[in-house]
């Protein structure tokens, strides 16, 4: 399994543990809470998975 693909996994594994959370808690601030975490996800694996442009 390449590097991408694992933490890519991870990101998506981690998402889905909070989104599942959010839909077992039915709180406000669950939702809130991965809206956080999805958006932080998405930086952290456009960062790590960005092309040298050189």
């Amino acid at each position: 399994m390449s590097k991408y693909r694992l933490f890519h996994t991870l990101i998506v594994v981690i998402f889905l543990g909070c989104f599942l959370y959010s839909v077992y808690t039915r709180t406000p601030e669950a939702f809130i809470m991965t809206i956080i975490v999805g958006i932080g996800l998405l930086l952290v694996n456009h960062k790590m998975n960005k092309k040298s442009e050189t």
